[in-house]
């Protein structure tokens, strides 16, 4: 499909693009979007800022009525910007935004940046992949960067565990089963010592397996951000934990966001009973979706542990770019 009308000024140009007045107000319009997304969380750019990050928060109008909301990550040096990223934003505030409303949101966005000069902006759009999502950036000059977007699922956790148990792949509700008769036990805690036993579980797997992750200064500010809603979840042995990980809820949100396991965790299937356990507890708290967190698209033929949990998957648009 091709927007003849993108460049025209009737797309973007009665779009207002303004500050969030403060936390309140961000969380007021994140309660009302139907697909949040933890990167956008108001904690998650709080702690981006304490690793030296300039954080914008801004809100696309239209007749005074909320399109679209954005938290924007800069970089600046000596006071200008000189570059811009948006993680899985902008996030529209109606579940199918109209093509008048997605052009009108990255006709506004666009403007922003090339009239204001502040330097490339970044992308990762909070949109699923579409030739018509796509069309929307390029009548208003985005340009691809060849880096593949965000592939995940989502539990609703709503439905209740004999729902979501039946809802398991076969094999994965087999090895759940194992593990349940593994002995293993279950434990939920946001205490200090939980989080320095996760983070530096976390510390030593990147030292050991040489991954890019998040870094543990960032966790820590992250937890120091929001500690009510930073989660440790672990399986234990014996008092011993085999796997953990570290859950973060955002609104009635939660996503499954750093993972570890020993060796030992294998034959008991200990990551499967953590990963089960952490999404029922969530639910119990009061969440009604539970991302996975992540993982590689079918067409990378990698492993099944996520995406056989039969979640609703979503793949978000691949990385754009403009100056």
């Amino acid at each position: 499909m091709t927007f003849a009308l993108a460049s025209s000024p009737a797309y973007g140009a009665d779009c207002l693009v303004r500050q969030v007045g403060g936390r309140a107000e961000w969380e007021q319009l994140s309660r009302r979007l139907p697909m949040p997304h933890l990167v956008q969380a108001w904690a998650y750019g709080e702690a981006k800022a304490a690793e030296g990050w300039g954080v914008e928060r801004l809100v696309f109008e239209q007749g005074g009525r909320p399109l679209a909301i954005c938290q924007v990550q800069v970089r600046r040096i000596l006071g200008l910007t000189v570059a811009a990223r948006i993680e899985r934003g902008p996030q529209f505030m109606a579940a199918r935004p109209t093509d008048a409303e997605g052009l009108a949101v990255y006709a506004a966005l666009r403007r922003r940046w090339r009239f204001g000069r502040r330097g490339v902006l970044c992308l990762a759009p909070g949109l699923v992949e579409s030739q018509s999502h796509r069309e929307w950036l390029r009548a208003e000059g985005f340009r691809t960067r060849g880096v593949a977007g965000w592939c995940s699922a989502i539990l609703d956790l709503t439905l209740g565990e004999a729902t979501l148990r039946r809802q398991l792949a076969a094999s994965w509700r087999n090895q759940l089963n194992t593990a349940e008769r593994s002995g293993l036990g279950f434990e939920l805690s946001m205490t200090p010592r939980a989080v320095d036993w996760i983070l530096e579980r976390h510390a030593e797997k990147a030292r050991e397996k040489g991954f890019v992750g998040p870094s543990v200064s960032f966790l820590r500010a992250l937890q120091r951000q929001a500690p009510e809603n930073f989660f440790v979840a672990r399986a234990l042995r014996d008092g011993v934990p085999l796997a953990g990980m570290v859950v973060l809820r955002f609104g009635r949100s939660a996503e499954c966001f750093i993972g570890w396991h020993e060796d030992e965790a294998a034959p008991v299937k200990a990551d499967h009973f953590v990963l089960w356990n952490a999404a029922l507890a969530m639910g119990r708290l009061g969440c009604e979706r539970f991302d996975l967190g992540g993982y590689p698209p079918a067409s990378e033929g990698r492993g099944r542990f996520k995406p056989d949990m039969r979640g609703s998957e979503y793949h978000l648009m691949e990385e754009w770019t403009a100056f």
